[in-house]
């Protein structure tokens, strides 16, 4: 909120499923989740001191929300690289890979049963065709080729989320276990279980979804062969109002077009770039019908963060882009 308010040039840290980019889309804001592995991240997630200041949490990404696309690549630029302890090599960004919005190839990603979006993020994607169209951009709606569906995508995001989480419990509480446990038994095929199963899974089994994440980014990998970016949602709706469940996290509930859906929808659309370990930036779109922002999010090859960048701050220019809060106007 700062970034948006103007009272900072930018913010950086880090997300795990989408800390970047759901409060970049739910502000207004570009945001970007970086290359897996391309920002060292050591010191920035607890615990330390001790030995587990040394480790970086599996999953996580470094990340950075701006007011203008073009700042994310000098914040890039400072940061990607090894860490210190692996010097003696550097890392290159790769260059974008157009420079015209009408020369990127680009494939669009809007529509799935497991996490459906309302009419005002229908609307940023009707927004965002248009200025693609009258670009001359090559576009391809719900490609035929994809490497993965969402449940699939999904299910091997919340194995390797659950499974980095469990490195540290000691915000497992009492209570809030307590909370969890009453929602397996009250509904057993909700997220709950997922994050009791991932929590508490055997090594073994991460391993096997280790090895799956790594056959999934060689998949798409090969669809980037094809395509420059994949625009999605960033999530179904837009900044939801506040819950009122601090402890029962697991019973939280969104409304989408006036269905209620669980309020862990608002991290399927940003995960499918988490699960892949690719580059991904928001782009504000538009404003909504209740006056908050919109926006979507462009996926691109790994190692293409200035592509997705490059994208972002072209298409920006051609819909709404960034509008300071109404009172810092």
């Amino acid at each position: 909120m700062a970034t948006a308010a103007g009272l900072t040039a930018f913010d950086f840290g880090s997300e795990i499923g989408g800390s970047t980019r759901i409060p970049a889309h739910f502000n207004g804001l570009y945001g970007h989740k970086a290359t897996w592995r391309s920002i060292p991240l050591i010191g920035h997630v607890p615990g330390g001191p001790g030995v587990g200041r040394w480790a970086e949490i599996d999953l996580a990404c470094a990340g950075a929300q701006v007011r203008d696309a073009r700042d994310l690549a000098p914040i890039l630029h400072a940061t990607a690289g090894p860490p210190e302890r692996d010097g003696g090599f550097s890392h290159t960004l790769a260059p974008p890979r157009a420079n015209e919005l009408g020369a990127f190839r680009e494939a669009v990603w809007t529509e799935d049963a497991s996490c459906p979006i309302d009419h005002d993020v229908v609307a940023a994607v009707d927004d965002a065709l248009s200025a693609l169209k009258v670009a001359g951009t090559k576009v391809e709606v719900r490609p035929t080729s994809p490497p993965v569906d969402m449940t699939t995508s999904h299910a091997l995001f919340q194995r390797l989320l659950f499974g980095a989480f469990a490195y540290d419990r000691a915000g497992l509480t009492a209570v809030s276990s307590a909370a969890t446990l009453a929602r397996v038994v009250q509904h057993p095929r909700e997220e709950a279980l997922d994050a009791v199963r991932g929590t508490f899974q055997s090594h073994d089994s991460w391993l096997q979804a280790d090895v799956a994440r790594h056959e999934l980014r060689h998949r798409w990998a090969e669809f980037f062969r094809e395509f420059d970016v994949l625009l999605m949602p960033v999530t179904p709706t837009t900044a939801p109002p506040h819950h009122a469940k601090p402890i029962d996290r697991f019973g939280r509930r969104i409304q989408v077009d006036g269905h209620s859906r669980s309020y862990w929808d608002q991290v399927k659309w940003s995960a499918i770039a988490n699960a892949a370990g690719s580059p991904a930036t928001t782009i504000p779109v538009r404003t909504g019908r209740d006056g908050l922002p919109v926006g979507l999010q462009a996926m691109g090859p790994s190692g293409g963060d200035l592509t997705t960048i490059e994208f972002a701050e072209l298409l920006g220019r051609e819909v709404e882009g960034y509008q300071p809060p109404p009172a810092f106007a």
